[in-house]
């Protein structure tokens, strides 16, 4: 439409109603934004056979031990309508509001509720690319808007963001990626906000930014700093204005966070509880990059990260010193050059734009930068993960150039050409970018010749355009086609070095696994007490959530510390920096206190025949059933709450744990294990490998013949028929054999986070062998025990703990009634993994919790009849809740204020111009 010169005023008349053709057509570029991004990314799915195009997932890594098992159990808490406050799911039950803040909060997520379960996998992976795409759009919708450009060129600035090297690498962590496609319409908000007042659109994505993932919410919240540092100097107005817009930045930005404080203020009081809250700032300089701790190591770091511009082809390595992943494509790379030759952009701009990007550099490199990016944290592998940004600042930084490409001059293209050049030679032989290309070696050439090529054909294009060789038409058409060329072969190679997994058993047992999980709840269905199950072996870590059963396995960031801690006492796998604790077939003992009642066995068989009773199988699935189950809430002496547990694994025997736990609950003072001494050895011959024995069970060892590959070898004997188990540490030795009269049993024992594993029931004077290989020239230590179960003294215990159990009569996911007649004055023991937000009631009257080993929910109870009510409510949750509904109120007040003001201070005339300038605007 012609934009009119005169402002001649017209009548007043009824706005007009735009259709949605009208709409869609005004803004074809965004949709096309979309589009575009999305086809390529379901393309490179299909070509790796990604169902429903093939047989292949694509969960690997921890979308196959976390954020898919979450998934599903998250659709199943929408279709079951269950409290997202707590969940029984996994861990023995955790805080689900803080799991969720962290997991689950993206949106996409809540429409799961409408896809049946079978199509979960291919629903994620088409999420993902929605979110690639919706990346791209959000990207042109903030150049539209604050540019005002409405044309094709939106497009090949789109697929540059959706397809930068982050996107590519970390496609699979889904948990971050809607935050990262939302920061375009965050830095928009921040610029309306800035320009125009206008506080909606920047207190709502900020909101949606945190709430949808609060980790990456922060570097966003860091970002938006920096947007406004950088606005404030560029545009430099005085210091009236400077604190007038730091005020409104502040006050919207607080309102914003406070909007969110109903979830995430649970989630921050969660966090104390988990190991990461432990981390200290370093004291020392040190750099993650450059080797040496000194000036010459950050001029190398910074040489490595600047040619990772250049690694467009060669997705996300997730080594802790890899490169950031920054390269957004060619096209970007020496359209962001440009502009710093473009006599249109202000020098303080230029300088703003690379300060910002010098100032991430060196967040990368130097530690005590990194360590505040984070959260005051040290990041477990996947480093910089803020890197998005320094992508995104250089497509803005390419796109102010190329909308002020007729002003470029050919020295200026030239000039970049050069720029783009010297970054394409810091990658040749630069170990940071090798380190790239570890497990891709052969990708490394054909990628330096790729974006070699790349480069020059956008450089000559454009160097024919500032000559005027070539029309502008015919250049776009030439850079939108290398652009969305590279993007689609960009994506391709992408998923080919992620990699994609096979559907079939996943999860493991198929249609066996769901017909067993099946019976127990047919099994169960008129019981109202929880129960639990879990599997001899693991396959995602969260076996609970993917299978839908009440499990006591975790891999969750969100892990109490506290339960880590509990299950590396109680002989079963935890490990604090890792964030996760699991089960595998272990004691009667450890069965027993934990309220296990089913054990379901893959493999169809379980080495405790003692206590374990087969009742159902399907296929090759077992499901076992505990003889010695005790349901949840059952009475114990008092003396177990003086029972506290080691922080160092290093230092205690868990049988020794398990058997004083065992004592304080029972009154009983006989041990519940017998420990077995070794009677012979069968290590690798003394000369060549040597082992000491420091103290029962601990052992030193070390390689005489450093080429030697040794093996480990204890013989034990059993003392008479029963149950034994096995406890082994062995330093290089992960995977443990057991064999019974020297016949190594079919299966070995996963050992790299060590734990009491039931190895079988033996007769009297059958050899017990524990045996392990050993990697070429080890040295180490090592911790083997070797138990047996004393039947007398743990059925005389279980008789005593069964005397006082509570009947429930009612239980959901975040709350638990029930009474119990209690015959003498002793501890109700619950295994619900405590933390502050549970309450408990006894006859209506609130008591104290004194956890047990401060990890499991407990109280004093007196004899007699009582009712017992237990309740969940996250901690911090009502208190949140309140500063949201304020904030709301806030946030509500002004937009109401706002329209009033417009609607009576300042009524305008409408001019022509106007109507004229309306769709562009």
């Amino acid at each position: 439409m012609p934009v009119s010169t005169t402002n001649k005023a017209l009548p007043a008349k009824e706005p007009k109603k735009r259709s949605f053709r009208e709409f869609a057509i005004r803004n074809r570029y965004i949709w096309l934004s979309f589009l575009i991004p999305f086809v390529l990314m379901v393309t490179a799915f299909a070509l790796m056979s990604v169902s429903p195009f093939g047989d292949k997932q694509i969960l690997v890594t921890d979308l196959w031990h976390q954020y898919f098992p979450f998934l599903a159990d998250f659709q199943y808490k929408l279709q079951h309508g269950e409290s997202f406050f707590w969940t029984w799911s996994v861990g023995g039950g955790v805080n689900y509001f803080s799991l969720m803040s962290y997991y689950l909060a993206s949106p996409v997520n809540f429409l799961s509720v409408f896809i049946p379960a079978d199509w979960l996998r291919e629903f994620l992976m088409f999420s993902v690319a929605l979110k690639i795409a919706l990346g791209g759009a959000f990207t042109a919708y903030f150049f539209k808007s604050v540019y005002k450009r409405n044309d094709v060129s939106l497009i090949m600035f789109a697929c540059c963001f959706s397809f930068c090297a982050y996107f590519m690498g970390y496609y699979w962590n889904t948990i971050w990626m809607d935050t990262v496609c939302i920061t375009p319409l965050v830095a928009l908000g921040t610029v309306k906000l800035l320009t125009e007042n206008r506080f909606r659109l920047f207190t709502v994505s900020l909101a949606l930014a945190l709430i949808m993932n609060y980790y990456i919410g922060l570097f966003v919240c860091i970002f938006v700093l920096m947007i406004f540092i950088g606005y404030s100097i560029v545009y430099w107005s005085g210091m009236k204005n400077f604190f007038v817009n730091l005020l409104k930045t502040g006050i919207f930005s607080l309102i914003a966070i406070g909007l969110t404080t109903f979830f995430l203020l649970p989630a921050f009081m969660a966090l104390k509880n988990t190991h990461a809250s432990g981390s200290t700032f370093p004291s020392t300089f040190a750099i993650n990059i450059g080797g040496s701790n000194d000036l010459l190591g950050v001029l190398r770091a910074l040489k490595s990260i600047t040619g990772s511009f250049a690694n467009f082809t060669c997705a996300a390595n997730k080594a802790a010193d890899a490169l950031p992943n920054i390269s957004c494509s060619a096209f970007a790379m020496f359209f962001g050059f440009l502009s710093l030759t473009s006599p249109k952009i202000r020098l303080r701009e230029k300088i703003v734009s690379m300060g910002l990007i010098f100032f991430m550099f060196l967040s990368c490199i130097i530690r005590q930068l990194d360590y505040i990016w984070h959260g005051f944290h040290f990041t477990n592998m996947i480093p910089y993960r803020f890197s998005f940004l320094i992508s995104f600042i250089l497509i803005v930084m390419a796109f102010r150039a190329f909308t002020t490409i007729n002003s470029i001059s050919v020295v200026g293209a030239l000039i970049a050409t050069a720029m783009s050049i010297a970054v394409i030679l810091m990658m040749v032989g630069d170990p940071g970018t090798e380190k790239m290309f570890t497990d891709h070696p052969d990708w490394q050439i054909p990628n330096l010749i790729a974006i070699a090529a790349l480069t020059v054909f956008i450089a000559v294009v454009v160097i024919l355009y500032t000559k005027r060789v070539i029309p502008k038409t015919v250049m776009i058409i030439a850079l939108m086609v290398v652009t969305i060329a590279q993007s689609g072969v960009t994506a391709y190679l992408g998923v080919n070095r992620t990699t994609v997994t096979g559907t079939y058993e996943y999860p493991r047992g198929g249609e066996n696994m769901v017909n067993i999980v099946n019976t127990m709840n047919e099994r169960e269905a008129d019981t109202p007490e929880l129960w639990r199950a879990e599997t001899a072996t693991t396959q995602t870590l969260n076996d609970g959530a993917l299978n839908h059963y009440h499990g006591l396995s975790m891999f969750n960031s969100m892990a109490n510390e506290n339960m880590t801690r509990f299950f590396e006492n109680f002989g079963m796998m935890g490990w604090k920096s890792g964030n996760r604790y699991t089960y595998a077939e272990s004691s009667p003992v450890t069965n027993l206190f934990m309220n296990l009642k089913y054990i379901i066995a893959r493999s169809g068989k379980v080495n405790n025949t003692y206590d374990l009773a087969s009742v159902s199988a399907s296929g090759s699935v077992g499901l076992f059933q505990n003889t010695h189950y005790i349901p949840m809430g059952f009475m114990t002496n008092s003396a177990l709450g003086n029972w506290q547990e080691n922080d160092n694994e290093d230092q205690f025997n868990p049988f020794e744990k398990q058997n004083e736990f065992f004592k304080y609950a029972t009154g009983i003072q006989d041990d519940v294990y017998t420990r077995l001494e070794v009677v012979s050895q069968g290590h690798t011959e003394a000369e060549k490998f040597t082992v000491i024995k420091k103290e029962y069970g601990l052992y030193d060892f070390s390689c005489v013949d450093t080429t030697t590959t040794p093996h480990v070898k204890w013989n034990y004997e059993a003392p008479k028929d029963g149950l034994y188990m096995m406890y082994a540490d062995i330093q290089d030795g992960d995977d443990v054999t057991v064999m019974v009269n020297d016949v190594a049993q079919s299966a070995k024992y996963g050992m790299a986070r060590s734990y009491v594993a039931c190895i079988g029931y033996f007769s009297k004077g059958d050899k017990i062998s524990v045996y392990a290989d050993l990697k070429t020239g080890s040295s180490g230590k090592a911790r083997v025990y070797v138990d047996m179960l004393n039947k007398d003294v743990f059925e005389s215990g279980y008789a005593k703990l069964s005397e006082s159990v509570m009947t429930t009569t009612k239980c959901t996911s975040s709350s638990m009634e029930g009474t119990i007649n209690v015959k003498e004055n002793g501890l109700f023991y619950t295994s619900i993994p405590y933390e502050k937000g549970w309450t408990a009631t006894v006859d209506g009257q609130k008591v104290d919790i004194t956890p047990v080993g401060n990890s499991l929910l407990a109280f004093p109870l007196e004899a007699g009849e009582h009712e017992i009510k237990l309740k969940y409510y996250p901690n911090g949750f009502w208190a949140g809740f309140a500063v949201s509904m304020i904030c709301a109120c806030l946030f509500a007040g002004a937009c109401v204020l706002v329209y009033v003001l417009r609607k009576k201070i300042m009524p305008e005339p409408v001019y022509e111009s106007q109507l004229d300038g309306m769709d562009e605007k």
